[in-house]
């Protein structure tokens, strides 16, 4: 086989797994405007990019953020309670496979926030989510009190709960269920 037709063919599969991302992105936003549960707080998906770090010419982690429209809205746009985090995995040494990664973010004063999130910001949920350790509650659910090094580090993040999922198993049908239901279930946890 052809180098440069196998170099050539993997930009198209990474081509349509973005454009299918992008597919994702937008029906979730769709979702938060019909059900009116929860807010998308990050109009544009945060990530890591870089134009002298060939890593960053690659996104292959994205962020969206959320909260839930039953939590008061405090005068710099976020809300008083929690960020429910959805990160699309596309390559990670942490998996073999695309995954997703539903979280619910724990604040000790949200209200301190700045207005609005940089789409640079992504490595204040990336660390707190990959440098600590998990316990694991029941249904894979995933638990983590923040070391206070990390919540300093972060916006004052205390606890993380979270769930993993592969991307593959996210479809039209079941994107509600599988994000916005998960984030139901964080939010009683």
């Amino acid at each position: 086989m052809n180098i440069g037709k196998n170099i050539y063919r993997a930009f198209e599969i990474v081509n349509k797994t973005h454009e299918n991302v992008a597919k994702l992105i937008e029906y979730s936003k769709v979702l938060t405007e019909e059900t009116e549960e929860f807010e998308i707080m990050s109009p544009k998906f945060l990530r890591y990019k870089s134009d002298t770090d060939y890593w960053g010419w690659n996104i292959n982690q994205l962020f969206l953020l959320f909260q839930d429209t039953k939590d008061r809205k405090l005068k710099n746009g976020w809300r008083n309670g929690p960020i429910y985090v959805l990160e699309i995995v596309l390559y990670s040494d942490a998996y073999e496979e695309p995954m997703i990664e539903l979280a619910k973010f724990e604040y000790e004063n949200i209200r301190d926030f700045s207005p609005g999130v940089s789409p640079a910001s992504y490595w204040h949920f990336t660390e707190p989510l990959y440098d600590v350790e998990y316990d694991e509650l029941e249904d894979e659910i995933l638990v983590a009190e923040m070391p206070e090094e990390v919540s300093r580090k972060h916006w004052g993040v205390n606890r993380i709960v979270c769930k993993v999922c592969p991307l593959v198993d996210i479809n039209r049908e079941n994107t509600y269920e599988m994000i916005f239901g998960t984030f139901q279930k964080l939010k009683n946890i």
